[in-house]
């Protein structure tokens, strides 16, 4: 069930049913309880009125004048004056089982019913409930009892008048809830409606007045993702711009060595453009790759994490990137403290990524015949990765820039991507990027994560 009208009214209406069904059987058992317990009060108060009448009576009314007296109550077809008196009997007795008086419809009597109290008998269909009071003086017993169904009729009535007002009052209150609840999503419509009419292409916050105390979060959180999703789009749109621009120049470059390769009549000329084009595609590689991997950490999603060994996985990447710097004559050295967790926690391949850039960098920026130094420390729960070279260094003003994407550092061939990937990799974990000078008289890179 989609809506929440109907969702908050047929919860409403099933809570005022059901609580309507359960006062109704409570009410029906305690109003059958009392009215057993009136009706018993009431046969125990005739029975008492009976014996007191009878036994003054035969003491001081001859037997004729008392039969003249009950001739009414004795007669087979007497006139009644309540529907209810042919229901209500009463037998009086002697002590030798004679008969003093009776009703016109009191039940067959067996000894078994003159056990004195409150008892129930079933004649013909019909459930009497009957009270038994004997006098010792007189040696009378009087039998008094009345019709289960006149209880029944009562209790009747009485739940039929408490239940008939609120079944007739229900599909009212439910008209009532109804409009009630119509009026108070009336801010949830308006809402609805705002959004609705709302242009495909427009991001502006969502301005609702008079807004609910409780649409206020809802509105909020609307706003905040079409804002973030406003960045994300300013975001893409700036990064394409950017790798547009930095791809235009390498692929003018490449076609102009492709060019000089084909009009080439001298062999070493050729040669010499074709190595000329194939250092441009490996650069071009270099910067699409990159770009890849820096739009997919662009990616808020965090990724499974996995054990990797730390120590190993550093001497790796350094052993394989030592190539690069033996070319120019590089010295590449790895330190590392004796202390290191074996392995940490982080998302697959980057640190990998992360050694792959810090290093390259390095090696780019740093002259042939200079010093390169990796080392890896750790203190408590943090590890720190720090990379520094004997380049010329960046200024402090400088630094920050850096990080930025498509930002080269003076004539370097580089894309601008590297510290990017860095700083997108270190805020993935949580982590600190450090950028500061080296003793060695160039950059030091330090980055920091929790273990």
């Amino acid at each position: 069930m989609r809506s929440i009208r109907k969702r908050i009214l047929v919860r409403v209406l099933g809570l005022l049913l059901a609580g309507s069904l359960t006062m109704g059987w409570v009410g029906y058992h305690d109003a059958g309880h009392e009215i057993e317990e009136l009706f018993d009060a009431q046969l125990g108060q005739s029975a008492r009125v009976l014996i007191a009448l009878l036994s003054t009576s035969q003491a001081s009314i001859a037997p004729e004048q008392l039969a003249q007296a009950l001739i009414e109550t004795t007669s087979s077809h007497p006139k009644l004056g309540h529907r209810y008196e042919s229901k209500l009997a009463y037998q009086v007795r002697s002590a030798n089982g004679t008969v003093v008086a009776r009703s016109f419809n009191v039940p067959e009597l067996t000894d078994t019913d003159w056990q004195p109290g409150f008892a129930d008998k079933q004649q013909d269909g019909r459930r009497w409930r009957g009270y038994v009071l004997e006098a010792p003086e007189t040696g009378l017993a009087v039998w008094v009892g009345e019709r289960s169904d006149v209880r029944g009729e009562l209790v009747d009535k009485i739940v039929r008048g408490t239940l008939v007002p609120d079944l007739v009052g229900i599909p009212i209150m439910l008209l009532l809830v109804w409009l009630a609840i119509g009026s108070g999503l009336k801010p949830l419509d308006e809402l609805a409606r705002l959004i609705r009419l709302r242009e495909p292409n427009s991001l502006n916050p969502l301005v609702l007045r008079d807004l609910p105390q409780e649409l206020e979060p809802m509105q909020a959180a609307l706003n905040r993702m079409l804002e973030q999703v406003n960045q994300l789009l300013a975001r893409e749109q700036r990064f394409i711009a950017d790798a547009a621009h930095e791809l235009r120049t390498p692929l003018a470059v490449l076609q102009i060595h492709a060019e000089n390769a084909l009009e080439s009549r001298d062999p070493a000329e050729r040669d010499q453009a074709l190595m000329h084009l194939r250092k441009g595609v490996e650069r071009a590689t270099r910067l699409v790759s990159q770009m890849l991997t820096l739009a997919r950490l662009a990616d808020e999603q965090q990724r499974q994490r996995v054990s990797v060994g730390l120590l190993q996985t550093c001497r790796n990447e350094v052993a394989e990137l030592l190539p690069l710097a033996l070319r120019k004559q590089q010295d590449l050295s790895f330190d590392s403290e004796p202390d290191l967790p074996p392995e940490v926690q982080m998302e697959p391949g980057s640190l990998a990524m992360l050694l792959q850039n810090l290093i390259g960098n390095a090696i780019q920026h740093t002259p042939a015949g200079g010093q390169i130094r990796v080392s890896l420390s750790s203190q408590q729960q943090t590890v720190a990765l720090c990379v520094e070279d004997s380049g010329h260094g960046v200024l402090e003003a400088e630094r920050q820039r850096l990080l930025e994407r498509f930002h080269a550092q003076g004539s370097s061939q580089g894309a601008g991507l590297g510290l990017s990937i860095v700083q997108r990799i270190t805020e993935r974990h949580r982590g600190r990027l450090t950028l500061a000078e080296s003793p060695l008289g160039g950059l030091l890179v330090r980055v920091e994560w929790s273990i």
